[in-house]
């Protein structure tokens, strides 16, 4: 599996994938994980962010993406066509600078080189399995999944083994009760800042003194990130939790 390290950044997964799912709510599944920082590589290989080729099964609900050791060429990716379950994924504007992907979901916290990726084939070329969609919740009641309505926020959670960097400055939003979330991606003309939000929210541009890291959560093999997308198509990665358990519990 030499063409692991070569695996870039996912490019539109939380914006896509939920759209077939026919996911449920943290409720119905009773989902509940720490709020504690898993277990990372003490060693990241960070890479510069890039296209990710990736596609999205919507009967196991699994997102890979081209590596291993026969990944798709570049130049044979755009008139690649995919049959279903399979789908492929879309492009979005990428907000961080670097990443690292150093293991698929469910594989153990201490494994080790190859044993850290599942590996599958599909139509003559290898994929490696990038993360699992686990549920979607809605602030303040349901609304669209990809188009929430004005007002309203859509919160995906998954589990991916990945951490994400960003230098300089992040767009940060907040529901002022110690949730706080980073913007990582954006559809249009740039980051928004006037996008509607519930009631209480706000969306700020904040200048960072130091790079922040953003790494999943739940503590040891666990690794889940909560996804929240806005009205604008703008995607963010929650980085702080108020509670020490997802969801608070009453």
């Amino acid at each position: 599996m030499k063409n692991i390290v070569k695996i870039l950044i996912i490019s539109t997964l939380t914006n896509f994938l939920f759209q077939y799912c026919g996911l449920p709510t943290s409720q119905e599944i009773g989902l509940k994980f720490s709020t504690e920082k898993s277990a990372i590589p003490e060693s990241l290989s960070w890479r510069e962010i890039g296209l990710a080729k990736e596609m999205f099964n919507q009967k196991e609900k699994i997102v890979v993406i081209s590596g291993g050791d026969n990944p798709i060429p570049l130049d044979r990716w755009e008139g690649f066509k995919p049959s279903f379950p399979w789908k492929k994924n879309i492009d979005r504007h990428l907000l961080f600078r670097k990443t690292c992907f150093y293991r698929s979901p469910g594989t153990n916290v201490n494994c080790n080189g190859p044993g850290c990726f599942h590996q599958r084939e599909y139509k003559g070329y290898s994929w490696i399995e990038l993360a699992e969609p686990v549920c979607i919740d809605f602030i303040p009641d349901r609304t669209d999944i990809l188009k929430p309505a004005i007002g309203h926020l859509v919160i995906k959670t998954i589990k991916k083994a990945q951490a994400l960097m960003f230098t300089d400055s992040i767009y940060q939003l907040t529901d002022n009760r110690g949730n706080f979330y980073v913007m990582h991606a954006f559809e249009n003309n740039g980051p928004d800042t006037t996008a509607a939000l519930p009631e209480g929210w706000t969306l700020r541009k904040v200048f960072l003194t130091e790079p922040l890291i953003v790494s999943p959560f739940g503590g040891g093999n666990e690794c889940y990130f909560n996804i929240v997308g806005d009205n604008l198509g703008q995607g963010y990665h929650q980085y702080i939790f108020a509670d020490k358990y997802y969801p608070s519990q009453p």
